[in-house]
């Protein structure tokens, strides 16, 4: 199946979006990988906030990195090579992992905190003047 159709109705409502539609298209499958849980709230207008569940890590086995519209977290436990014959039952993953989140332009990560097995990250969009809404008079 061609992923193009899967965003037809979003082309005919769009001007100037067609990269963007092809670079989701070019996405395999829109595979989304489901470890480690995460949120992404909208906390104000113009702020908004990553939490990652992260049991078992520490804030050395953590990397947060922005570069080119995309912030990567990564995390390398230390328990991960620890000797699994010593757990009667291990429920708590803490394997290696790399998630990425494409970012709008002009949106800005600007603090990462990791504390009680939870990794924040605070996100805030400044759009400069040219590019807010403003209203164009009828003549």
């Amino acid at each position: 199946m061609n992923n193009l159709t899967t965003f037809d109705p979003f082309r005919n409502l769009t001007v100037g979006f067609d990269s963007i539609f092809d670079q989701l298209s070019s996405l395999p499958q829109f595979e989304i990988p489901k470890y480690p849980p995460y949120n992404i709230k909208k906390v104000e207008d113009n702020k908004y906030q990553l939490e990652m569940a992260l049991a078992g890590f520490a804030k050395s086995d953590l990397e947060v990195e922005v570069k080119d519209n995309t912030l990567t977290v990564t995390g390398n436990s230390a328990d991960d090579t620890e000797n699994t014959n010593s757990f009667v039952y291990k429920g708590i993953a803490q394997r290696a992992f790399t998630r990425q989140w494409a970012l709008m332009d002009y949106l800005k990560v600007f603090n990462a905190n990791f504390k009680d097995g939870v990794l924040t990250v605070d996100m805030e969009l400044n759009l400069p003047e040219d590019k807010k809404a403003k209203k164009i008079e009828v003549k």
